[in-house]
């Protein structure tokens, strides 16, 4: 038996305004971090520097995606 969802409450403008600030400030410190703290352990490990910055842009964007959508949930119940 499923349970009964509750009607999804209509998003004013300024509620998406709000929304739309919070993600964004969610996807970049959770994706920012996330490539930072694995740039600063491959350097570590690897010992070197300037290396190619598309694994750290992948990690930033599936990291900030991540961090999005759990912030999606908990904003939405």
């Amino acid at each position: 038996m499923s349970e009964i969802q509750p009607a999804p409450r209509p998003v004013t403008a300024g509620r998406a305004v709000g929304l739309f600030v919070l993600y964004t400030v969610v996807f970049a410190i959770g994706g920012g971090l996330a490539a930072g703290i694995m740039a600063f352990v491959f350097e570590a490990v690897v010992g070197l520097e300037n290396t190619d910055s598309t694994v750290y842009a992948i990690t930033f964007g599936v990291t900030g995606f991540i961090a999005y959508r759990l912030a999606q949930r908990v904003a939405e119940g």
